[in-house]
């Protein structure tokens, strides 16, 4: 290789190491953003941007943690963390971005602590280094809203809205009844605990029962804190008629928007309670009691003769259910052990059963037909063919030696055409051939 060569090579791996070098020495990083740009106010909520870059890219994600702030409220806010990719002096870092929620109770000046955030990342592409940061020291100041004591948790919102439900109306009560008072608090842009209590003035002669508040909060799809509501509710028991007025809900707020004080208000009640209504008495004497009415023994007549009716109809009505259901299961006994029904058990036999389940189909079927012996019957409605067939059988059962060739489906549909003639034109004096001598029980097959 040349010197000129050597100089090119040196000259590439110089400047692919200083362009590595950045990217392997720069080191993870931690800022904090807030995004309010106007003057704060004590009690609105303050929205704080962490943002965490590491150089390549994460492998574990960043832990944010929880921040004790003196003198006010901090919270995660819930949703889904924000996905950043940037480029610092010329290294790529991906980070993540999550807004803390600061809800301060006091004017001053406020500072974050020096919190920390683990991680895990690449800082050598494949393999996981452990790292941490701090939160940086962000400062922020916070006035107390015009209208409240200085040091206060005044009211500051964007809106502030207060709506008003009865369970009835007010004009229609009477002495010892109770109307149910709810009054909603919707503020945009404040913490629902951070909503004042509001106050309910009682005219005398009212006596109050109020429930415990119910405190929720509004976000919207991404989970990003929208408003707070505050629920009261109150119950009024009028015991004394007359005429009530219950004042006005009122709360004053300030808009850190357009520096104005605003107010809103629920609309005050006239409420009308009539005396309850004495019970109806009469003072006059109490009249004879009215006679008993006769007995009607006709209808009590009509009644036992119908129950009676009623009665043989049921009995009679079971009965005939009951023979009719032996009816049927002796019908369905003979159906069962009926001339057909067994020869198709000889059928089903002859075309895959054994010369000893044949025998048997064949006997239980000529005895129910009235065909027996069966041989001669055969021999007088049979072809030869079949009568072959059936002696063959008879071999194969009780022959000496070994079965012949033995053809099941040949003496079924031998025998089915047997069947078929003798069903047709079956000879009306069966005695002539039942008569005839019996064969030889055990006769030799074999010839001799």
């Amino acid at each position: 290789m040349s010197i000129w060569s050597r100089c090119v090579h040196l000259a590439l791996l110089l400047w692919c190491v200083s362009v590595a070098t950045p990217a392997l020495t720069a080191d993870p990083l931690a800022r904090a953003t807030l995004q309010s740009k106007r003057t704060l106010y004590v009690g609105q909520q303050v929205l704080v941007d962490v943002d965490m870059l590491v150089p390549n890219y994460f492998l574990q994600p960043p832990q944010f943690p929880a921040i004790d702030l003196p003198g006010a409220i901090v919270t995660l806010q819930d949703g889904r963390a924000l996905n950043l990719n940037e480029t610092i002096e010329g290294t790529s870092y991906s980070g993540i971005r999550r807004t803390y929620v600061i809800t301060t109770q006091r004017d001053g000046e406020f500072t974050l602590p020096p919190a920390e955030i683990t991680f895990g990342y690449a800082a050598v592409p494949g393999q996981t280094t452990q790292g941490k940061a701090s939160l940086p020291p962000l400062r922020f100041t916070v006035k107390a809203a015009p209208g409240g004591a200085t040091g206060g948790s005044g009211v500051v919102a964007a809106k502030l809205t207060i709506t008003q439900d009865l369970d009835r109306d007010p004009k229609t009560l009477k002495a010892g009844d109770t109307l149910l008072r709810t009054i909603t608090v919707r503020a945009e842009g404040l913490r629902a605990m951070m909503i004042p209590v509001p106050e309910f003035p009682v005219p005398q002669g009212i006596r109050t029962y109020r429930q415990d508040p119910v405190l929720s909060e509004e976000t919207d799809r991404t989970g990003q804190p929208v408003a707070g509501v505050r629920k009261d509710v109150v119950q009024y028991l009028f015991q004394d008629t007359g005429q009530y007025e219950l004042p006005a809900i009122e709360l004053s707020w300030f808009d850190p928007a357009t520096a104005a004080t605003e107010s809103a208000s629920a609309p005050s009640l006239t409420v009308s309670v009539a005396a309850t209504p004495a019970p109806v008495s009469s003072l006059a004497p109490p009249g004879p009691e009215p006679d008993a009415s006769p007995f009607n023994w006709l209808l009590a007549g009509v009644t036992a003769a119908v129950a009676l009716v009623t009665g043989v109809a049921i009995w009679l009505l079971a009965q005939g259910l009951t023979r009719l259901e032996e009816a049927l299961e002796s019908r369905r006994s003979e159906s069962r052990d009926s001339e057909a029904a067994l020869f198709r058990h000889v059928e089903q036999a002859c075309h895959n059963g054994s010369p000893l389940e044949i025998a048997k189909t064949f006997d239980r079927w000529s005895r129910k037909a009235g065909v027996v012996p069966l041989r001669p019957w055969l021999v007088r409605f049979g072809d030869e063919e079949t009568v072959k067939a059936f002696d063959a059988q008879q071999q194969a059962l009780y022959g000496n030696a070994g079965p012949p060739h033995l053809s099941g489906d040949r003496l079924g549909s031998g025998i089915r055409k047997a069947r078929s003639a003798w069903l047709i034109g079956a000879d009306p004096k069966p005695s002539l051939w039942r008569g005839r001598i019996l064969p030889q029980l055990n006769p030799s097959w074999d010839g001799g």
